[in-house]
């Protein structure tokens, strides 16, 4: 008998344990278990309800599993950073032009009407080769033979073929200011520039634009500003910018009006003599080298 004394002691001291762990209900898994005891029976019984349910000590959360750490709320990240994408400053357009100095017109040709012939006597570029005439159109410039060479007079056709030119400066159209519409007129000028491409196909050319007159000549007659502003706004289309090019020269002669300053011509249309060497130097400051 005082073999089993121990093991009954275990026994006792368990029960009481297992009678006090659910009595006290530290985790509330009991409580239904405890309320459904009758009056007089002891708390151990909750303890073995509850067992046959699947609860034990070791599977309660709180008793035997370790509580697991909080887990923190993320935190926010702050954004990430990208550098600011900086559009490319504009770059300065480059200028297609250059100044040059009178050796620049060794090769150049000449192309026009009265104008261009007060440009060979006064403007003092003695160098160039001009193909001109008085009166003359653009019409006529292709059909006529008004250039003489070696005795005889022949087309400009016939001249652009005798030697390659490096620059072709044309200012033609005052003339014809009375006829056709402007489209018709700037068609008869792509005409002519066509010939000159065929004739001279390295060299850059220069579309002059028409000059205007003063204000009483546009006033009182067909050499009206308004048709010679028409024009030039189609001719300047022309121009290509890499081998055509469109020069405006009536910026270096007109008034605030924009005709062509009383004072700087003796029949409102030409300019007086000594003003043909800004027009040169005009020219100066717009050469284009290949």
């Amino acid at each position: 008998m005082s073999h089993f004394s121990p093991l009954l002691w275990l026994c006792a001291v368990s029960a009481a344990a297992l009678n006090s762990f659910t009595a006290l209900d530290p985790t509330g898994a009991y409580e239904q278990y405890l309320d459904a005891l009758g009056e007089n029976t002891p708390a151990i019984a909750a303890f073995f309800d509850a067992a046959e349910s699947g609860v034990f000590p070791w599977t309660i959360p709180g008793v035997s599993e370790p509580i697991p750490s909080p887990v923190p709320d993320l935190l926010p990240q702050p954004p990430e950073v990208v550098d600011p994408v900086i559009p490319d400053e504009p770059e300065e357009p480059v200028s297609q032009f250059t100044t040059v100095d009178a050796s620049y017109f060794d090769d150049a040709l000449f192309l026009g009407d009265s104008h261009t012939d007060g440009f060979h006597d006064y403007a003092g570029l003695g160098n160039a080769t001009y193909f001109t005439k008085n009166g003359l159109t653009v019409k006529d410039a292709m059909e006529k033979s008004f250039i003489e060479l070696d005795g005889k007079k022949v087309t400009l056709a016939e001249a652009l073929g005798t030697r390659q030119f490096g620059k072709v400066y044309i200012l033609l159209g005052i003339n014809e200011i009375g006829a056709y519409t402007a489209a018709d007129w700037a068609a008869q000028y792509k005409s002519l520039l066509d010939l000159v491409r065929e004739k001279q196909p390295d060299a850059v050319i220069f579309i002059q634009s028409i000059f205007h007159t003063t204000q009483k000549k546009s006033d009182s007659s067909y050499f009206k500003n308004e048709v010679i502003n028409e024009r030039n706004a189609a001719i300047a289309q022309l121009a290509d910018g890499k081998t055509i090019f469109y020069l405006d020269l009536n910026p270096l002669f007109d008034d605030e009006n924009g005709a062509l300053r009383a004072d700087y011509s003796g029949d409102g249309v030409h300019v007086r003599a000594p003003y043909y060497v800004q027009w040169r130097d005009h020219l100066y400051r717009f050469g284009v080298v290949k």
